[in-house]
């Protein structure tokens, strides 16, 4: 694999190509993309590689992916609040919901390059770091 290519710039590469084609040319821009990555040694990177392709994808797309991790499920109203929020930034928002009881109250945020933590369990830990 040459040195320095991340599964995203290979991501990028494989949308530009498959966005450029035609209807009919597709798998063969795939078979000649899959056989590129053999050549360059990074077969092994391909699940990183479709992750980071279905990310930049769409990201392209207009659609915001946003990530709650909270102690107990949302409600409707704070998850509208959430996607409103978010709507700002993108045409269409998708929210995955992750409920972690370790965080014990409060929630975690995250999109594309952002997190917003406003977890208890962070909370504590700042505290205790702060008391030490």
């Amino acid at each position: 694999m040459p040195k320095g290519i991340t599964p995203e710039q290979y991501a990028v590469l494989l949308y530009e190509i498959t966005s450029e084609a035609k209807a009919g040319e597709i798998d063969k821009a795939i078979s000649e993309f899959l056989k590129m990555l053999n050549k360059q040694n990074a077969l092994w990177m391909i699940d990183k590689i479709i992750k980071a392709f279905e990310q930049y994808d769409k990201k392209m797309s207009g659609i915001c992916e946003v990530e709650i991790i909270s102690a107990k499920p949302i409600s409707k109203e704070v998850k509208e609040k959430i996607v409103k929020i978010f709507t700002k930034r993108a045409n269409k928002i998708e929210i995955k919901e992750i409920v972690d009881p370790k965080l014990i109250g409060g929630m975690i945020i995250k999109s594309e390059d952002e997190m917003i933590d406003g977890s208890i369990k962070t909370r504590l830990l700042n505290l205790r770091k702060q008391l030490s």
